[in-house]
């Protein structure tokens, strides 16, 4: 989808709209070890794709700091359209002279 732009994207987390300026969505796979007693002296550990791990994380200009620890989000725009549940992983708040009060959260989705 070449060419589509990121301006128009909403994203809401609890039923609380923050005006995002970034957003991140990354999956990573989880792996088990799947090896047991009963493999042959000498073989390799076998390794098991268990679950998919999502993570979605947003820089946003505002005054409030993300703290509801579970809730639903919501990821709308030009081009995406993205719903699940979440849990807040970190959420910070920062301002110094002369520049807009900038928030930035993680959450994993389930």
């Amino acid at each position: 989808m070449a060419g589509v732009a990121a301006m128009g994207i909403t994203i809401t987390y609890n039923s609380q709209g923050l005006t995002a300026t970034s957003f991140n969505v990354n999956d990573t796979i989880d792996n088990a070890d799947g090896s047991h007693l009963g493999q042959s002296v000498g073989s390799r550990r076998q390794y098991v794709p268990t679950f998919v791990q999502r993570e979605v994380s947003c820089d946003y200009i505002g005054t409030d700091i993300v703290s509801a620890t579970t809730g639903g989000i919501s990821i709308t725009g030009q081009g995406i359209s993205f719903t699940g549940n979440a849990t807040l992983v970190s959420s910070s708040l920062t301002g110094s002279v002369g520049d807009l009060l900038k928030g930035s959260a993680t959450w994993r989705v389930a």
